[in-house]
């Protein structure tokens, strides 16, 4: 059996060495390859590895160039984390083939219709993070999310200035106007008929004076003076018009479309 075996051996060896070329499936490969496989209902089954991250050479001991795996696990953190698919090593890492380049990453947001977490992408519900899956418990800590997720539920995304953390939360659905928000215009009105002011008048025919003309006594009234009512009726007067307002914040909606916010973090 043994010699058998070591006849097969040298055959296959010297059958290679002579033609250069391995053909499984098929009797004539080709010229320009070293290996040829040939079915009409098989296919060509990659071996399976789990990685554990693009820069770590794990489970092999180090990168080699060209190597290509099938790798089945989830794993590692952003952005050198794996998802299963086809990888080949570049000498220094493990490169997701893929000839799609919207790939999510890990913490891409989205909007969208659906209304449940799907495909890695979980709803920014302000949930705690120890309700997802382990992976995406590492990821949303590796972006800072320790306790729990944000949520967008009513909200209006907002780019971060130089003073913000990302996440932060603030502002308002409503406002109420103050009196420095008013425009500078002037409010008229009319005080009510009643009150007690002063008035002036003129005093008229109330002197007379009695003179002689000649051998005749004549008397004669003249206008002498301008008057004011006493002082006690001296007073200011002040005006309040009601503008009949209850300071109800006024609702800020612009014109929206519902839809749902979600944070990508690995499946």
């Amino acid at each position: 059996m043994k010699t058998k075996f070591l006849y097969t051996c040298i055959a296959a060896f010297l059958f290679v060495a002579h033609k250069a070329q391995v053909g499984i499936g098929t009797s004539n490969p080709s010229n320009s390859a070293v290996l040829e496989l040939s079915s009409t209902n098989k296919g060509f089954l990659m071996n399976t590895v789990a990685l554990t991250s693009a820069t770590s050479a794990a489970p092999f001991g180090s990168n080699v160039e060209g190597m290509w795996v099938y790798n089945t696990a989830t794993a590692g953190t952003s952005p050198n984390n794996v998802i299963p698919g086809l990888y080949y090593n570049d000498g220094t890492k493990w490169v997701l083939m893929s000839i799609n380049n919207d790939l999510p990453k890990i913490g891409d947001l989205k909007s969208s219709m659906a209304t449940t977490d799907h495909d890695g992408w979980f709803l920014l519900n302000g949930r705690n993070i120890s309700t997802l899956p382990s992976i995406s418990q590492t990821n949303a800590a590796a972006l800072g999310f320790s306790t729990t997720l944000p949520s967008s539920s009513d909200r209006i995304l907002k780019g971060k200035n130089t003073s913000e953390a990302v996440s932060s939360t603030g502002g308002s659905n409503s406002f109420s106007i103050a009196q420095a928000n008013l425009p500078n215009v002037n409010i008229t009105g009319t005080t009510a008929s009643s009150g007690a002011h002063t008035h002036s008048y003129t005093n008229r025919g109330v002197n007379y004076w009695n003179y002689n003309a000649g051998s005749i006594n004549t008397t004669r009234t003249i206008d002498t003076e301008v008057r004011t009512t006493a002082a006690a009726g001296d007073h200011s007067h002040t005006i309040s018009v009601a503008s009949g307002g209850t300071n109800t914040a006024i609702t800020q909606y612009p014109k929206h479309l519902v839809v749902q916010y979600f944070i990508y973090l690995g499946k």
